[in-house]
């Protein structure tokens, strides 16, 4: 099943760690990571289904597969276009074949 996702994933992510932190904890340098992704963009707003009003909602998703790092609410990926967001919500689904992340971005 995730063979089929696989030719799907045409665009490439950058995964932003935190980075070694001194003695004062101070960041002294971040590192990341690339990986091949699916990356869908939202305008960022949806309606809600009984005020009909406009509510937050996450400007991209991203779907990877079998991503070797931990994700945690608040990680920050950088996009194909260049935009860093961080992440509001993540779903993981073990599939025959592998893991299927889905991480939305705001």
């Amino acid at each position: 099943m995730l063979a089929d996702l696989l030719p799907l994933m045409t665009d490439t992510v950058r995964q932003l760690h935190a980075g070694k932190r001194d003695l004062f904890g101070k960041v002294q340098e971040g590192t990341s990571t690339e990986h091949r992704a699916r990356v869908t963009y939202s305008p960022g707003k949806a309606l809600g289904q009984a005020s009909r009003e406009a509510m937050p909602d996450a400007t991209a998703t991203v779907w990877l597969i079998d991503h070797p790092h931990p994700i945690a609410i608040g990680d920050t990926f950088e996009l194909p276009d260049a935009a860093a967001l961080k992440v509001a919500r993540l779903e993981r689904r073990k599939l025959p074949g592998g893991v299927l992340h889905k991480v939305y971005l705001t």
